[in-house]
């Protein structure tokens, strides 16, 4: 498997290349780019720059980029989120548009996979239109879609896998292990599922609210995931997807972060 981190813990910040610099120093080679226009301003030609040119320097391999699932701050704060099955044809049309231009980051490095949150609710005619206009841009910059389930009744695994098999699409499951965890549905998920996943989202809770833990702080039995990883041949990417605590620093999380990636080497072991 390939073992990496997403920018997720500087998720109140601009991305800035001494972040990139943080994780690259903790001794990760592999992420995952977390691309909220918060985070990443896709028209500053200046910050695009200063992202793509840290990547390079350390040879980073870029696994994915989570594309954005909110416009700005005020939008969240009032529930307003991209939607690319909105009945809403203006919210359609501006939540596509959006993704479109984070597809900037897929021209400065070489990408594999670009997350997109799949929608609470499914106009089927909008999703489609939606994803025929994305697909579009993926194929001409290579890189596979996916779909992350998200915590809610109708956002699960099994709800993105009947979608795909209804309608016959080109795109994958970008398998959030955390979300799952949420609905009591992590080991079915994996075993069930797990030929359709492109990459994985990993971070641990309690099963009561999404609070991004460092895996082995909640309550995912990991020998369990791995041995049904190893089960459906699960290979791809395992982007740690975690938060940062109050009063805790960014070197200190990478840290603890990197000694995560070693104990899941370990147990991986076990199953080859």
């Amino acid at each position: 498997m390939r073992y990496g981190i997403s920018t997720h813990p500087f998720a109140y910040e601009r991305l800035k290349g001494e972040h990139i610099n943080l994780i690259a120093d903790s001794g990760f080679d592999t992420i995952e780019v977390f691309a909220n226009r918060m985070q990443v301003d896709f028209d500053d030609g200046t910050q695009l720059h200063e992202i793509a040119e840290t990547i390079n320097k350390h040879n980073f391999f870029v696994n994915s980029v989570h594309a954005p699932f909110y416009f700005d701050l005020e939008g969240l704060r009032k529930g307003v989120f991209v939607d690319i099955a909105s009945d809403d044809e203006d919210l359609r049309k501006r939540s596509v548009d959006e993704i479109k231009s984070s597809f900037v980051l897929a021209s400065m490095f070489d990408v594999d996979f670009y997350v997109l949150h799949f929608p609470y609710k499914i106009h089927r005619d909008s999703m489609l239109k939606s994803l025929e206009e994305l697909f579009k841009y993926a194929e001409h910059l290579q890189v596979k879609l996916c779909f992350e389930n998200i915590p809610g009744m109708e956002t699960t695994t099994k709800h993105i896998v009947e979608f795909i098999e209804k309608e016959m699409v080109p795109i994958g499951i970008g398998f959030d292990i955390g979300h799952s965890n949420l609905n009591g549905s992590v080991y079915s998920d994996i075993e069930d599922y797990g030929v359709y996943f492109y990459t994985a989202h990993i971070h641990d809770n309690l099963g009561d609210r999404d609070s991004h833990l460092l895996p082995f702080e909640g309550n995912i039995d990991w020998g369990s995931a791995f041995r049904l990883f190893k089960k459906v041949d699960y290979k791809w990417g395992l982007m740690l997807e975690i938060r940062i605590g109050k009063k805790e620093t960014y070197q200190n999380l990478l840290k603890n972060a990197f000694v995560v990636i070693q104990k899941f080497k370990k147990i991986e072991k076990q199953y080859i």
